[in-house]
């Protein structure tokens, strides 16, 4: 009997034609049977995070992420850099997960699409994610170099190289096989 993991695909960009998303839904298109891939698309429905508000009723797109990570075996992350860093609306979605339960011990994999290889965005999310108790399934975020903003799911899915990069990155999403501890019987 095989196991589907259930993958939250979490973008950190707002644009409408965003390589980062386009590296998640190529991703989708690529997944095993074994792994069922599912974006969370209200980035821009959260409200800014501030302790004060971190109660009941929490805001609706609050419980929503909340709820689709609880749901989630794994989450994939694809998440641009700005300035050296990480974007507000990401760090206001992370933000958003540290006081819930449903986040700590979460299975987490980072993808750097950049060509250019921006990696002080990827530093700070592994420090943060870390800090959040995720269980951060790389040391180093799983490069898929795409040209930048603009391209499209189409663009990646053309590319053999972009391909086998995200297959790769799936690879680690895959879920194990159980172990036999019992021995044979």
């Amino acid at each position: 009997m095989s196991a589907t993991r259930r993958v939250l695909c979490l973008c950190g960009s707002l644009r409408r034609v965003s390589s980062n998303r386009a590296a998640l839904e190529a991703a989708r298109q690529l997944a095993p049977a074994s792994l069922e891939l599912v974006m969370h698309d209200d980035l821009a429905a959260l409200p800014l995070f501030n302790p004060d508000d971190e109660h009941d009723p929490l805001p609706v797109s609050v419980l929503a992420l909340r709820e689709a990570v609880g749901r989630a075996d794994a989450l994939l992350v694809a998440c641009p850099e700005y300035a050296h860093g990480v974007p507000g609306a990401f760090k206001n979605l992370l933000d958003w997960l540290v006081g819930s339960l449903e986040f700590p011990g979460k299975p987490v994999l980072l993808l750097n699409a950049s060509a250019r290889g921006s990696y002080h965005a990827q530093e700070a999310l592994a420090e943060i994610l870390g800090t959040m108790s995720a269980e951060l399934l790389s040391t180093q975020p799983f490069p898929v170099a795409l040209p930048g903003a603009g391209c499209t799911t189409e663009q990646v899915l053309a590319s053999a190289e972009r391909r086998a990069e995200l297959r790769a990155a799936l690879e680690l999403l895959i879920p194990s096989p159980p172990t036999n501890v019992g021995g044979e019987g």
